[in-house]
């Protein structure tokens, strides 16, 4: 089973993802790693993000333009506000040195360090349809092969990469707003990260999937962030 969670705003077309379309609301502190990124400790999540390690976060590389996110708002239920959860100030941010905007988002990956370590577990993955207050939600999606993408989105100028994987494209997706949270894999019962939000054409749209940055080829990059394994 292949799902997305995150959290979320408006729809937009053709831009970075960012508003799950036809997810269902998930229950209070089921996926308490997933992280929103915000300007300010209490205002609304821009971006999203997947807590892999204590103080390490791992989201889409086009969420750090300008800096703009300071706090990372982990294991809240919800887009904005104080009311559960934890914020904690970001203090670094490292992007992917093959990430090329010019080329659709290429290995769109970053990772962001924390300033100090969330007591919430962290884990592989986890996303937000707009309610009144905006909520989690995950749809389950189908994942296509890169040629499967390509075809798909052949009508637009866009090259599909090694880097890149594809899901959705059938009703349920994620938007504007989603965009660094995970694309999770379910494998005996356990959800591993398969991929970080980065972009798409529109938002659930029939046969057009959504594009996220490959984790298995940025592996490499993000292994010297994690905590070396006690022997």
């Amino acid at each position: 089973m292949v799902k997305f969670l995150a959290l979320a705003v408006v729809a937009v077309s053709a831009v970075a993802q960012t508003e799950i379309v036809n997810g269902t609301e998930v229950p209070i502190g089921k996926y308490p790693y997933v992280t929103g990124l915000r300007r300010t400790e209490t205002g609304s999540s821009g971006c999203g993000a997947s807590l892999v390690a204590p103080k390490i976060l791992i989201t889409a590389a086009h969420c750090s333009s300008s800096a703009w996110a300071t706090f990372a708002s982990i294991g809240s239920h919800y887009l904005n506000g104080t009311k559960d959860g934890e914020r904690i100030k970001i203090v670094k941010r490292t992007v992917h040195p093959k990430y090329n905007k010019a080329t659709r988002f290429d290995y769109d990956i970053a990772v962001f360090e924390l300033e100090t370590a969330s007591s919430f577990p962290p884990s592989s993955s986890t996303g937000t349809k707009t309610s009144s207050p905006p909520r989690a939600s995950c749809p389950d999606v189908p994942i296509y092969s890169n040629a499967a993408c390509q075809k798909a989105l052949s009508a637009y100028s866009y090259n599909i990469t090694a880097s890149m994987i594809c899901a959705g494209g059938g009703f349920k997706d994620t938007c504007q707003g989603d965009s660094g949270g995970p694309l999770t894999v379910t494998r005996n019962g356990v959800e591993y990260l398969a991929g970080v939000t980065s972009w798409g054409i529109g938002c659930a749209n029939p046969g057009l999937p959504g594009v996220y940055a490959r984790i298995s080829e940025a592996r490499d990059f993000i292994e010297p962030f994690l905590p070396k394994p006690a022997c």
